[in-house]
């Protein structure tokens, strides 16, 4: 098959994906999920603080909301590999139903509430583990990233509309109103994974080694599944616009208004991109792209610093979250190809894992910088720094490239060192 057949064909991948009737319950569930986790963050902060009175309480409480994330995902993703994927989520999603709306019941005392929440958090974890991986058993390769485009831009979509629906239902009717709905998603979304996803063994054979532990050896030995794990921690510098969306407003002397816009950008941005990016670039030039696109979410926040036209930053943050977004689309489809099957759960749960913490440090560390050096800098500096950081990753993926398998549908085979 010639090059330009094979780009028509993965390219004809985005227009039959919705077909498959299993992604359409995964894209279903997965937008419900994004949709309710928001509008129940909006609504813990809102209940804690007008409980309490304290920013402090309100600020832990959503932080717990993420936390825990990163040790249901290192800790428990091996069981959606021990276990059958599907089964995993429908588990997971009716366990989590019951204790969102127990978060709803009226007078729950302040240290249940946040324990609710701290296992609604770790249970996400390999939740997200099993899902990724399910998505990769039900697409077969030409079509899997063209999904992973699509589902990234749905829940950038969910994000911003359970954030301003969020805020409306806790207002107009009671923060407990946001948890309700947030619990009949859990409900709704096990009911169609049960209903129409078929049912597979588990990827991993009974008495076959689990843990964890080789899965991170098996990443570290790879240069290429190396080079995207260390991409996971870019959140670590490119947060800053979202982190610093607030104060740098402030520092720019603009309205609060506009705040909500420049966060609202990168989503805005990545939905657009997204769709275009899956459905005019095919997946088998994925790791050629893979180098440009560790380096291209830096580059347009280096012009922070000597920007004050609200229009031009809020294009700036567009540009950099959009390419933010084709970064992680490239690097879950290429790592989920490069994972053996029966590994493939535990590798997408540490990457996760990995990502969600460099995302609360990386808010800690674009604030710290701030006071330093002042927010439009802060954001320029972090910009160059995730350049900076983009160095070791491409050489090492350059490195892998030399490794090229005719029979992997990425190019690509895992280099052992």
């Amino acid at each position: 098959m010639s090059n330009r057949d094979r780009d028509r064909e993965e390219r004809h991948a985005m227009r039959t994906l919705l077909r498959n009737r299993e992604f359409r319950a995964i894209a279903v569930t997965e937008l419900l999920s994004v949709l309710g986790d928001q509008l129940a963050r909006v609504a813990l902060a809102l209940l804690v603080f007008g409980r309490t009175g304290s920013a402090g309480l309100s600020g832990l409480t959503y932080a717990l909301t993420y936390l825990p994330t990163v040790a249901g995902g290192i800790l428990l993703s091996s069981v959606a590999d021990r276990r059958p994927r599907r089964e995993v989520l429908v588990v997971i999603d009716g366990i989590r139903a019951v204790v969102v709306l127990s978060m709803a019941v009226p007078g729950t005392p302040l240290p249940l509430l946040c324990g609710l929440v701290a296992t609604s958090a770790l249970l996400s974890g390999p939740y997200q583990a099993a899902r990724l991986a399910l998505l990769r058993d039900i697409l077969p390769q030409e079509q899997y990233g063209a999904g992973m485009a699509l589902r990234q831009s749905l829940n950038q979509g969910a994000t911003l509309a359970g954030f301003a629906s969020g805020g409306f239902l806790a207002t107009a009717f009671a923060p407990t109103t946001c948890l309700i709905v947030d619990g009949i998603t859990f409900a709704v979304s096990a009911l169609v994974v049960l209903l129409f996803v078929r049912r597979r063994p588990a990827a991993a054979a009974a008495g076959q080694p689990t843990a964890v532990t080789s899965t991170f050896r098996l990443i570290w030995r790879s240069p290429a599944l190396r080079a995207i794990f260390l991409m996971t921690f870019s959140a670590l510098f490119l947060i800053a616009p979202e982190a610093l969306a607030v104060a740098l407003a402030a520092e720019v002397g603009l309205s609060p208004r506009w705040v909500g816009l420049f966060m609202a950008s990168a989503g805005l941005f990545a939905v657009v991109v997204l769709w275009l990016f899956a459905t005019y670039v095919a997946a088998a030039h994925y790791p050629k792209a893979f180098p440009v696109a560790c380096i291209a979410p830096g580059l347009p926040l280096l012009a922070v610093a000597a920007l004050e036209n609200p229009y031009l930053i809020m294009l700036v943050f567009g540009l950099s979250g959009a390419a933010w977004a084709v970064l992680i689309v490239i690097s879950v489809s290429t790592f989920a190809e490069l994972l053996a099957a029966d590994q493939r759960a535990r590798g997408l749960g540490i990457a996760a894992s990995t990502n969600l913490t460099a995302h609360g440090l990386g808010a800690a560390l674009a604030g710290l910088i701030a006071d330093l050096t002042g927010v439009a800098a802060a954001i320029s500096l972090l910009g160059l720094a995730s350049i900076l950081f983009a160095v070791l990753p491409v050489v090492l993926w350059r490195r892998a490239e030399s490794d090229v398998a005719p029979s992997s549908p990425a190019g690509l085979v895992p280099h052992q060192s």
